[in-house]
């Protein structure tokens, strides 16, 4: 999935720190929440995972939150962050 506007980017180092190295599927119920407190229980988000550098460090998770089809707007993808971050996800 290449990254885009649309797309919310967790570094794996801090999912790896709060549910074990590589348990990343442990913390999908966190990230929907995440993603429906902001878009309401309709919505849906797809995972991918972006190792295309060298360096772990910059390894990421990536979110495309959506609702019947239709993107996240830029100001929800920022609410989704803010909340990222008061979780210690971003």
């Amino acid at each position: 999935m290449p990254v885009s506007p649309a797309l919310l980017q967790i570094p794996l180092r801090l999912l790896d720190d709060r549910y074990g190295r590589g348990n990343v599927d442990e913390a999908e119920d966190t990230l929907i929440g995440v993603v429906q407190a902001v878009m309401g229980v309709q919505a849906t988000c797809s995972f991918d995972v972006d190792t295309r550098h060298a360096n772990p460090w910059f390894h990421q998770l990536l979110l495309e939150p959506g609702v019947a089809g239709k993107p996240a707007t830029p100001e929800q993808l920022q609410a989704m962050a803010a909340r990222l971050v008061v979780i210690g996800l971003g």
